[in-house]
């Protein structure tokens, strides 16, 4: 990479340029789970409220791999950087090797798949739906860590619009196909679930053969050895275990908290838990672009470091946080004051269900509101660092958090509601859980800003 290409990311036009295919990226992939579980509500209540919960289980098992494999991006993000191509394109080997043990591991634990969703405690015409389309999701987890260390490579080295047509190419099958097969059509009945869960899977392969295809096609291959660098050397392997298992094990610790918080509200029952699942669809809906945009400023400080330049490290870190103030302030406004108009797209055909449903989530938008201002604080602050490789502190800080600032509170609250001993003076069981999700967040932002402002990150690098 040039000096100019680096120096760029100092500036706004240059970091979003980097990071804003990786935004790009993650809403396109949101908007497609979006999407679908907006046809789930077009089908049934209990399909929407299995769908969210599902989905929440099967990112405990898949963040590991997922996150893990996307990481490669900053390996070849710094190597790049440095002038070593060769070494960038011999990192993709661990991250394949990370994605057989995924496909191995999460297909293994299908069959387990009615005790996993026991930690809900919904009734069975949720957890049944719930437990297939968990099954279709671990189906999909290998596949899901290749297209995401594929991206990251591509993105690292320099490509990051190519991300963006795959994400979207993506996007659109998955939409068809899941409208096609969950309301039917076309000679196929309404399969639901089912249809979702086979609409998932086949897109994800043909997504990741087309990876496949790009990752090793004669240019590539050329200018960063994808084939010819392919080996299991044991040093490499370590450095990439050494720094890419802590993050995604950060986010399967994390999610056990959010596992913990979500199975408190499905106790609640099952109205509760769709109102729920509605205003965390529309928070992800806004968190999930930014948590790609900081993905990408994980790679711009690696590149930075890479290249020797901490003043610029330093720069794009700053620039992260003042741009998504720029754009959240305005969406956590209009959660706050239109908060029917943003829920209007799940209206279902039932007005009396959507009534009582609208009556429990419309107060959440609020709580949304503020919690995803501090969220995305967090990961920025978090991503700046892990570019550096310090990947290590948040997998033990913010997993700790996650249990006991959010999981265990929440767990507490559904206990009481379930004894018949929450008071009567207390606010409603929903919105106790909601503000134990507030609190817990902004200490969590709070902590995230304390390790970049005054951590070691500036002194460390990936490449050993």
């Amino acid at each position: 990479m040039t000096d100019l290409a680096i120096a760029r990311l100092g500036t706004v036009g240059g970091l979003l340029r980097l990071a804003l295919p990786f935004a790009a990226g993650a809403g396109l992939g949101y908007a497609m789970h979006f999407i679908n579980r907006l046809f789930l509500s077009w089908y049934s209540t209990e399909a929407l409220a299995a769908a969210l919960p599902a989905g929440f289980l099967a990112w405990t098992v898949q963040a590991l791999f997922i996150c893990a494999a996307g990481y490669v991006g900053t390996f070849a993000g710094t190597h790049a950087a440095a002038n070593e191509p060769e070494e960038a394109g011999a990192m993709l080997w661990p991250m394949l090797v990370l994605c057989a043990a995924a496909t191995v591991l999460s297909l293994g634990c299908i069959p387990l798949r009615h005790l996993i969703v026991l930690v809900y405690g919904t009734e069975p015409a949720v957890a049944l739906p719930m437990a297939e389309l968990f099954a279709w999701y671990l189906a999909e987890t290998g596949l899901i860590a290749l297209i995401s260390g594929a991206g990251g490579f591509f993105a690292g080295i320099g490509r990051p619009v190519l991300v963006v047509i795959m994400a979207g190419a993506g996007c659109v099958l998955s939409i068809v196909l899941n409208y096609w097969l969950i309301l039917g059509g076309l000679g196929i009945p309404a399969l639901g679930i089912t249809g979702a869960g086979i609409a998932t899977l086949a897109t994800s392969l043909i997504v990741a053969a087309v990876w496949i295809v790009l990752l090793f096609a004669p240019r590539v291959r050329r200018e960063f050895g994808t084939w010819r660098m392919r080996n299991l050397d044991s040093a490499r392997l370590w450095r990439f275990a050494w720094n890419a298992l802590p993050r995604g094990a950060c986010e399967v610790l994390e999610m056990v908290g959010f596992m913990m918080f979500n199975g408190a509200v499905a106790r609640l029952g099952t109205e509760a838990l769709a109102a729920h699942n509605l205003v965390f669809s529309l928070y992800l809906l806004v968190m999930v672009p930014f948590i790609g945009l900081f993905n990408g400023l994980t790679v711009a400080v690696g590149q930075c470091l890479g290249a020797g330049r901490v003043d610029l490290a330093w720069r794009t870190a700053g620039l992260g946080w003042k741009l998504l103030l720029v754009v959240m302030l305005p969406c956590g406004m209009l959660f706050v004051l239109v908060p029917g108009l943003v829920l209007a797209p799940f209206r279902s055909g039932d007005d009396a269900v959507w009534t009582r449903l609208m009556a429990l989530a419309a107060p959440l938008m609020a709580f949304a509101a503020v919690a995803m201002v501090a969220d995305g604080l967090q990961f920025c602050f978090r991503c700046a660092v892990q570019g550096a490789g310090d990947t290590r502190w948040p997998f033990v800080v913010l997993t700790a958090s996650a249990v006991l600032l959010c999981g265990l509170p929440a767990a507490g609250i559904a206990m009481l509601v379930a004894a018949g001993k929450w008071p009567s003076w207390a606010p409603a069981p929903l919105t106790a859980c909601w503000t134990v999700f507030l609190t817990y967040i902004w200490i969590v932002a709070g902590i995230c800003w304390l390790r970049w402002r005054f951590g070691p990150w500036t002194r460390m690098s990936v490449r050993g």
